[in-house]
């Protein structure tokens, strides 16, 4: 994969031919996430042109002071029409975080028409405990490692990749050189928000304007999938032996749930 940030700061990377698909990453993550999917897709034939984005404040995109759903979703759809053009119909897939905007891109405000969203692994409450972790990592100073390694291995972590697939430039999508050391390039600004609950959430899915699917892991220990469907308003597809980052785990299940939306 290669790309850059264009004039909204997005960094974005596209390929294939067909109809277009925007694949949209969780919190603290990057489009690198994606991989396992793109390469099961393709090996199956799957013809579509992809889009990955890295969201805003997040790995190889720029940093910036609305990290509301709003505001990641302008800059999103500011990069997907500066690259397709306005009103190019775009199948949306959207993991934890990604989910939340591309629900936000789907509501017909933000000048992409968007024809069918899959939301994989979306949290729909949190404890009070889980609050106070955001909140707190948000004031933390970055951590500065001596070795780039280092700084690699704790995106590992952070973002769930792992296995063979992924490449040198994907472990790096995540990690940033300055002059002190290495860090994850990710802003620690992004969790100063409070999360999307309940009422919320309710509310923005109400305004989605395309056929939805939601889905998420039998493993995954953050999510409830009756919470889920009851606060979404759709019924969830469990999908077994995967946990919370069913994109990297299990990739083939994800690239079930996109195939059919391609035929729309």
């Amino acid at each position: 994969m290669a790309g850059r940030p264009g004039a909204s700061g997005v960094h974005l990377e596209s390929g294939g031919d067909g109809p277009a698909v925007l694949f949209l990453h969780g919190s603290g993550a990057s489009g690198a996430v994606w991989r396992p999917v793109l390469t099961r897709l393709r090996d199956r034939g799957a013809r579509c042109r992809w889009l990955v984005a890295d969201l805003p404040g997040h790995g190889r995109s720029a940093h910036g002071d609305d990290y509301s759903p709003e505001g990641y979703a302008g800059a999103v759809a500011a990069a997907v029409t500066g690259l397709l053009g306005d009103g190019a119909p775009l199948t949306v897939v959207g993991h934890s975080l990604g989910g939340l905007v591309g629900m936000t891109l789907a509501d017909g405000t933000h000048g992409v028409e968007v024809r069918s969203l899959t939301v994989i692994a979306m949290k729909v409450a949190w404890t009070a405990d889980e609050l106070a972790r955001r909140a707190e990592a948000a004031t933390r100073p970055p951590r500065v490692f001596p070795q780039e390694e280092q700084a690699i291995e704790r995106f590992r972590r952070v973002s769930g990749i792992r296995g063979p697939e992924f490449t040198e430039e994907d472990l790096r999508s995540g990690v940033a050189r300055y002059a002190d050391g290495y860090r994850l390039s990710g802003d620690p600004g992004i969790t100063r928000a409070g999360p999307a609950t309940g009422p919320e959430l309710a509310g923005r899915m109400r305004r989605v304007t395309c056929p939805v699917r939601l889905a998420c892991g039998d493993q995954d220990p953050g999510i409830d999938p009756a919470a889920m469907a009851e606060v979404l308003g759709h019924p969830v597809t469990v999908l077994p032996g995967a946990g919370h980052n069913v994109h990297i785990d299990r990739p083939d299940l994800i690239a079930d749930l996109v195939e059919p939306a391609l035929a729309r």
